[in-house]
């Protein structure tokens, strides 16, 4: 009689084969190749969880395809790796819809009721007068460059210029320096966002909002929320309480940014309840600041570790420093536009640590050009480091982080000219982040000030290595440990910063933005 471990073996065998097979049984010739890996859908799928941005990559290095099937349990999802083809996903707005993954956020992250779920959803979810299109658009008009984009920005500076006049105050001062970002990029955008009754004054709903943001990657899993992420929930509850007393007592209307008013007529037109507009606030706020702060971490970071970056960038900021009788003036709006080293640096920070995907769920069967079939129910994700690594996009100091690299012909260090298509830093195609103005000019302004305002020593007098650790959901990875720096008050006298209205525009980023200014 054959062994226990024969046996075992054989079973093993014979599952290996049957899943192996499956994999092409199901697979439709005109479908991208599939990509099987060691064990059929558990390989695919440890990728895609550990692995995360690396796995990506290291995919598209060993495959050299343009788009691949990876099958998971479940569906099957196609893995992007071309320019091209992201950009013929991007054209099937309606066959390839990202509406669907914001009523999954609406159930999943906000917790809204099965009733509002059922009016966010409609007649038809995707319909162009419906729930979710007419809130981007909303949030788009109230974030786009003008009259009120200069209005959240304006509130957002006197935020940065209060936390940095705390610290001169207290003269050489020992931060963490992530958490100094984090706690200014979200202070300054809460309270541009919802004026002087930001429920977020409170030292109550900051601790709230700590424990509800890292419970954020479990709550969009969706998986036992209940048990995994009992915490977070609980936390969201109290928020939500504090957004009731927000909207119900008309708070919105004392000194709330239109972000909030025309967003908030969507939710009311639509019929939701006052919980439920509460609940879609609090992931409204997530929304708003879940990658602001890591952003401007790894803005500040970059430019304060690399001596060459620095020099470069401080010279180019103090010269919108004005000196009068003691007092030092800047004017924020003006890095926008007179700052396009700084601008640079800032996408070069977004496309070098950027871990974004973009995930569009397969309503319809769909051709990408004639050649490439995407099955209804399946998934197709981009990720942007995928793009933002390419050689062939971006020339061979793809690897290295050039600070020039987003100047204009002359002005950079590389001759290499990329697609401007290729960078993904804030969307692409017709999902854009509709706060990717404010929040481009908050780390803007964030690192304008801390080069002028203060000198910053690290550890020992030496940057160490950049502290690179999870992603956990965002566009950008967390730093792996504390950073203890001291901040050191530069300039004797008074300082004043300001954000005029002289120039309406925003910071053109993203392809789309260019091709809207220019046109």
């Amino acid at each position: 009689m054959p062994s226990a471990l024969a046996s075992a073996a054989t079973v093993i065998a014979v599952i290996y084969s049957f899943l192996r097979a499956l994999v092409y049984l199901r697979h439709g010739s005109r479908e991208p190749k599939p990509i099987v890996g060691a064990i059929p859908y558990l390989s695919p799928l440890y990728g895609m969880l550990i692995e995360q941005d690396k796995f990506y990559k290291r995919m598209r290095d060993e495959t050299h395809l343009p788009i691949y099937t990876l099958n998971i349990p479940g569906v099957p999802v196609y893995i992007v790796n071309s320019l091209e083809v992201l950009q013929r996903v991007d054209r099937h707005i309606d066959t390839l819809p990202f509406a669907p993954m914001k009523a999954q956020t609406c159930k999943k992250v906000c917790g809204v009721s099965q009733a509002g779920i059922s009016k966010i959803y409609g007649n038809n979810l995707l319909a162009q007068d419906g729930y979710l299109y007419s809130h981007q658009r909303a949030s788009a008009q109230a974030g786009a460059p003008g009259t009120s984009l200069n209005a959240l920005s304006r509130s957002a500076s006197k935020v940065f210029a209060a936390a940095f006049d705390r610290v001169e105050a207290r003269g050489r001062t020992a931060v963490d320096l992530y958490e100094f970002v984090h706690d200014a990029t979200f202070n300054a955008t809460t309270d541009a966002m919802y004026g002087p009754h930001n429920p977020f004054r409170t030292e109550k709903n900051l601790n709230d909002w700590a424990v509800f943001e890292a419970g954020l990657p479990m709550l969009f899993l969706g998986f036992l929320p209940g048990i995994l992420a009992r915490r977070a929930c609980k936390a969201r509850q109290r928020l939500v309480a504090a957004f009731i007393d927000y909207f119900g007592n008309d708070k919105h209307l004392d000194g709330g940014s239109l972000f909030v008013q025309l967003t908030n007529r969507v939710n009311d037109s639509t019929g939701l309840s006052l919980v439920d507009k509460a609940r879609i606030e609090v992931g409204q706020v997530a929304a708003a600041t879940f990658n602001t702060a890591p952003g401007a971490f790894w803005c500040v970071w970059a430019i304060l570790s690399d001596p060459v970056v620095f020099k470069d960038c401080r010279k180019e900021v103090m010269r919108l420093v004005d000196e009068e009788n003691g007092t030092h003036t800047i004017d924020l709006a003006r890095v926008r536009t007179e700052c396009p080293l700084l601008v640079s640096t800032l996408q070069e920070v977004m496309r070098f640590y950027d871990t974004a995907a973009s995930l569009r769920l397969i309503y319809e069967d769909t051709m990408l050009g004639d050649e490439y079939l995407l099955k209804k129910g399946g998934a197709v994700i981009m990720p942007n480091a995928v793009f933002h690594t390419d050689e062939t996009l971006w020339g061979p100091s793809v690897s290295e982080f050039d600070h020039t690299r987003f100047l204009k012909a002359g002005h950079r260090k590389s001759s290499t000219k990329h697609p401007a298509a290729a960078f993904r830093g804030f969307g692409g195609g017709h999902v854009l982040c509709p706060g990717r103005h404010l929040a481009s000019t908050e780390m803007l302004a964030l690192m304008a000030l801390i080069l002028v305002r203060v000198d910053v020593v690290p550890p020992g007098g030496k940057w160490p290595a950049a502290p690179i650790g999870l992603s956990a959901g965002r566009a950008l990875p967390l730093p792996s440990k504390r950073m203890l720096v001291d901040f050191i008050p530069r300039a004797a006298g008074k300082w004043r910063v300001i954000f005029t209205d002289e120039d309406n525009s925003g910071v053109s980023l993203v392809a789309e933005d260019m091709h809207s200014t220019n046109s």
